[in-house]
Parts: C-alpha cells; structure tokens; sequence
C-alpha cells in the first residue's frame, strides 16, 4: 500500500558518494560494507539519494543519530527538515528497491502529486540480506491556499 507520510526533522550520518547511474551497482554494496565496519553503535541504517544534475546521484548510505551526536572520521552530517513522503513497504530482493521506487514515482503521477529529487531507503542491515523496507519519495511542498 502506498501513502503520504510526514517525517520529522531527520539527522543522518554517513558515507556520501557522487556518482553516475551505471556505477551505483559497484559502489554501493563497498560503500555500506565500510559503513557497517565502523564502530559507530547505530542500529537504524538508510539510504539518502538524491540526483543533483544531469544523471548523476548523491547517495549517502548511513544511519539516523541525534543532532549532537559526533561525526565519525569520514563521514559526514545530512539533516533532512521536516516533510511528506509517499511511502512504500517492500520485501523482497535487494534488487528490485529500484522497481519499488518506481511504483512509487508512478502512483504519483497518476495521482497529480509533485515528487522531488530526494528519496529515502530505511532497512539495510549487516550483511545486506533481503529485509524489509520502507521506501520513501519526497513530495514537493504544496502551496497555501488562502481562503
């Protein structure tokens, strides 16, 4: 089932990488084994992606903190401001997220909703066995309407 979801300020602290679509298979499954190397205590990991410019997407693979936790060597600090989602649960294998995604982007344009760039992927553990997610897209602000 799909739906709109308002998430909180969110703090994320990880590993980012910029790089192009093709390349995203090779980098990622390195990027959170050294994630999941490191002696950060976390238990709640994510994806942040976004596309930037021109094909090429930022990816922050991490895990949620307070905002005064200490950022690791490395690593780096994302705090997302308060907003909607369309949310999705998937289970399944680790390489359909992306058809998950596109349900996603999909269900929005049937529905007149605005998506943005950023989408979110909570439920990566140790190991990237196949467990369930939650999907998220953001959803463009929507104006006020004066009445």
């Amino acid at each position: 089932m799909i739906e709109i979801v308002e998430l909180p300020e969110l703090v994320c602290i990880g590993y980012e990488i910029e790089a192009d679509w093709q390349d995203l298979a090779t980098l990622m499954p390195k990027l959170w084994q050294r994630l999941f190397a490191a002696d950060t205590g976390a238990t709640s990991f994510l994806e942040v992606s976004s596309e930037p410019a021109e094909g090429r997407f930022r990816e922050l693979v991490g895990f949620l903190a307070a905002g005064s936790t200490e950022i690791p060597d490395g690593m780096t600090k994302l705090v997302l401001p308060a907003r909607r989602y369309l949310r999705l649960h998937y289970e399944g294998p680790l390489l359909g997220i992306a058809s998950g995604f596109q349900r996603l982007y999909d269900h929005a344009a049937a529905t007149g909703l605005k998506t943005g760039d950023l989408k979110l992927d909570f439920g990566y553990t140790p190991g990237l066995t196949d467990t369930r997610h939650e999907l998220h897209v953001a959803l463009e602000p929507q104006p006020l309407l004066l009445g």
